[in-house]
Parts: structure tokens; C-alpha cells; sequence
């Protein structure tokens, strides 16, 4: 049964990948259980919504308490990407090298302790890198699923130069399944199926600079075949192949606003999704737009210029929308 979603749900969700704070994204969570259609087709959507906002609230009663505390990061940027890998897989390597952050590098396992934040910049968006702990059956923090699990994409790290390169990510992939995330590295990532969480991911071999890495590049792309495996060097300084991976991954569409007469600022995009339409983008723009909205213009690939365009029109990434009241 289709679950019939409503524009009312829709909006709440846009606004929850828009979050940038815990109790935020708890409120976001909350209208989206009171708006989404109550039938058949939803129930598994209804019951992941109570346990992630049942989650949420017990890691804000715990941040505020004396029980203990929760580890969380604040979104920033066009998408959080959260980094994953087996110990010494080199993401805090990554981390350094493609954004401006500061991460606990060494060649002994579990180095990293904390979660560290990086900006990636890509063409006019930047993405959020978070280093985490290794995911591994030796020792795991316990946070770091709960991060993963928030996160809005993640790049799944592999040590190419590795002998046992994939064991070492079956292992991962194993681990996290248990946790019911589910990193899902296909061209369409399956939406959230009750408490599993589908993760959109891109697959990185790193330490392509060092020997045995290109053989273990190659088991990679046998393994996520038809996916693209990224190769990164600590020794290249030309990341754009990795951001449109996370570009892609992403399903990212951005549109730019005008006023009548004047250019768009090509700068500051508007962060939308793949499906989104021309409704959705002026809930973005402003929460009263959608209803106060009488028409709108558009330019793009594809387009005539200025074309008047439909409230369910799907935009298209560099659309040039024009909004009229």
C-alpha cells in the first residue's frame, strides 16, 4: 500500500534534514509522526519515527542529566557524511588532508577517541566530514552508531594496501548490520525499512600511493560493482572527484532564488533533494510562501527562459527559480 505522504509530512522532513541541533531534529520528528497518514502502508514508518524520536529524547535527558552523556555533532554544510572504517583504515588521514581539521593521527589502532568535524569544500557547497572511532568486534565505542546512524551519508574507508583490505570492510558492514544500519552504496539507496537505517554511501581506497593498493582497489570494484570506488592519496591535493561522489550519494539538487530584475547569487544554494519540487523549494525559502505562492519562473538545462512551472514541478539541479506572491 503507498504511503500517500503528505505535503505537510514532506515539509517536516525537509526540516529535519535542515536541523542542526538535537532538540531540533526532535521537533522536526515529532510533526512528522502527527502528519504522516495513519494506515497500513505507514506502519513501519510510524513505529521508526517513535523509536528515533524515543532515541533522541533519551540522548537529550542524558546530555542534561547526570546519568551519563551523549556524543553528538551539529549538522553544518550541504550534508553530514560520517566516516567508517575498520581501525587504521586512514580516515583520520582523509580527514586532514581534505578539510581544514585537526584530527589524532597514528599508525596504532584506535587513535581517534572522539568525533572530529572537517568541511569539505565542493564547487559552492561544503560537506561535513566527521572522523569516528573504528567500527570493529575488538572495541567500539558505543556513540558511534548513534552518529552513523544520524549522519545523512557515509564513506565507507578501506586501507587498499591492505592484504586483507575487504575481510577487514565484510567485517564492518557485518557489525553494523547487527546494529540495523545498513550502508547502502547503490545508485537509489532503499528508504528506511522500520528500524533499519539504508545509509547512503560511497566506497574510498585509500593509501592508493603505497604498494599493494592497486590490488586492492581492484578487489573493491569487483566487490561494489556497478558503485564507484573512490582512490585517494594522501599525496594528491584534487578532492573534486570525492566531492561529487558525496554529491551524488546525496541525491543533491541546487536551486537559486531571484527577484524580479535582478541576477541570482550563484554563491549561496538552496539545498534540495532529488524529487523535490517547485511546493517543497518555497517551504525552503520561506513557511509561508507555499500557500501565498500564485506562480513561478524558472530557469535551467532544458528549459525556455522564464517558463512558468507547475507547484508539483520536479527541479532540477541550477535551476534559477522566481517566486511571485
Amino acid at each position: 500500500m503507498p504511503a500517500n505522504l503528505t505535503p505537510e509530512y514532506k515539509a517536516a522532513e525537509e526540516e529535519y534534514r535542515r536541523a542542526r541541533d538535537p532538540q531540533a531534529r526532535l521537533v522536526c520528528l515529532e510533526k512528522m509522526l502527527s502528519t504522516i497518514p495513519k494506515h497500513k502502508g505507514t506502519e513501519k514508518m510510524q513505529a521508526d519515527l517513535k523509536r528515533r524520536i524515543a532515541r533522541l529524547k533519551e540522548g537529550l535527558q542524558k546530555k542534561g542529566g547526570r546519568r551519563g552523556f551523549a556524543v553528538t555533532v551539529e549538522k553544518e554544510g550541504a550534508a553530514q557524511v560520517a566516516l567508517v572504517g575498520p581501525p587504521n583504515a586512514g580516515k583520520s588521514t582523509l580527514l586532514e588532508c581534505t578539510t581544514n581539521a585537526r584530527a589524532e593521527v597514528g599508525d596504532h589502532p584506535f587513535s581517534t577517541r572522539a568525533p572530529v568535524p572537517g568541511m569539505l569544500q565542493f564547487e559552492n557547497l561544503q560537506f561535513q566530514l566527521v572522523d569516528l572511532p573504528p567500527v570493529s568486534s575488538e572495541y567500539m565505542e558505543p556513540w558511534v552508531t548513534d552518529i552513523i546512524r544520524g549522519a545523512d551519508s557515509a564513506l565507507l574507508v578501506a586501507d587498499a594496501a591492505a592484504v586483507d583490505c575487504l575481510p577487514q570492510l565484510e567485517q564492518v558492514l557485518e557489525i553494523l548490520q547487527v546494529k540495523k544500519i545498513a550502508l547502502d552504496t547503490t545508485a537509489t539507496p532503499a528508504a528506511d525499512q522500520g528500524p533499519v537505517r539504508h545509509l547512503p554511501t560511497v566506497v574510498l581506497a585509500g593509501k592508493m600511493d603505497l604498494d599493494g593498493a592497486a590490488r586492492g582497489m581492484e578487489l573493491l570494484r569487483s566487490r561494489f560493482s556497478p558503485a564507484e570506488v573512490v582512490p585517494f592519496s594522501a599525496l594528491e591535493d584534487d578532492y573534486s572527484r570525492l566531492g561529487q561522489a558525496i554529491f551524488r550519494a546525496n541525491a543533491i539538487v541546487r536551486v537559486y532564488s531571484k527577484s524580479p530584475g535582478k541576477d541570482p547569487d550563484r554563491s549561496r544554494p538552496f539545498v534540495m533533494h532529488r524529487g523535490d519540487t517547485l511546493l517543497d523549494f518555497a517551504r525552503v525559502v520561506h513557511k509561508d510562501f507555499a500557500e501565498k505562492l500564485r506562480y513561478a519562473r524558472v530557469w535551467g538545462t532544458g528549459k525556455f527562459a522564464g517558463q512558468r512551472i507547475q507547484r508539483d514541478q520536479e527541479l532540477a539541479d541550477g535551476d534559477v527559480i522566481e517566486l511571485h506572491m
